[in-house]
């Protein structure tokens, strides 16, 4: 692979984070059990500290860093909707949004210049986590599910045996405040996403 297509494939991963990290803050939004929000949030850590991994690789090869505007809004029509819908709702649907990016990956992975081989397979690696998790989820192991995705993590989040009861916290807009907050809690922020019309089914 030349490195001007390679250049062309790792700015995709790049936005590829950029696309996860919108859609999981948006997540938050829609549950308050805290065993749910610690899962959506350890995702929602993972993009965030990809996309710090893929930059130093972005600026070897003079890349831009800026996040695409198309990217966050499309993250954010993922996020839009199935307001009612239940969580393992939600999983299946993740899971047929992520299933083709690990595919995706894996190609990019395979044609990657030597000096780069490492952290394009280390993106396949993190595709296939959250594939598994909506996996390992759906299939009853909610123990484990998030194991291989904070096995990532530089900075890993408190699990809920540290870090004590999070359910008087809600999300908004990526910050948090408390559920007696009726004034700034009072929005909510629409999911949607799925199946190839991107929406939810």
């Amino acid at each position: 692979m030349t490195s001007e297509a390679f250049s062309r494939e790792l700015l995709e991963l790049y936005q590829g984070g950029v696309i996860g990290e919108v859609l999981f803050d948006g997540l938050l939004a829609y549950f308050d059990d805290p065993t749910q929000r610690y899962k959506i949030a350890v995702m929602l850590q993972l993009e965030t500290e990809t996309k710090a991994r893929l930059r130093p690789a972005l600026m070897e090869m003079n890349l831009d860093l800026a996040e695409d505007h198309q990217s966050r809004t499309l993250g954010r029509e993922m996020a839009e909707s199935p307001m009612g819908k239940e969580w393992e709702d939600v999983l299946v649907a993740l899971r047929d949004v992520i299933r083709p990016y690990v595919e995706r990956y894996k190609d990019i992975a395979s044609g990657a210049p030597s000096e780069f081989r490492a952290i394009a397979e280390s993106m396949v690696t993190h595709e296939r986590s959250l594939y598994d998790f909506t996996e390992l989820e759906l299939a009853g192991d909610t123990v484990h599910s998030v194991d291989a995705i904070v096995a990532q993590l530089r900075f890993p989040l408190p699990s809920g045996r540290s870090r004590g009861s999070t359910d008087s916290y809600r999300s908004i807009s990526g910050s948090l405040c408390r559920n007696d907050d009726t004034t700034s809690c009072a929005r909510a922020i629409p999911l949607r996403y799925a199946n190839g019309s991107g929406e939810f089914s």
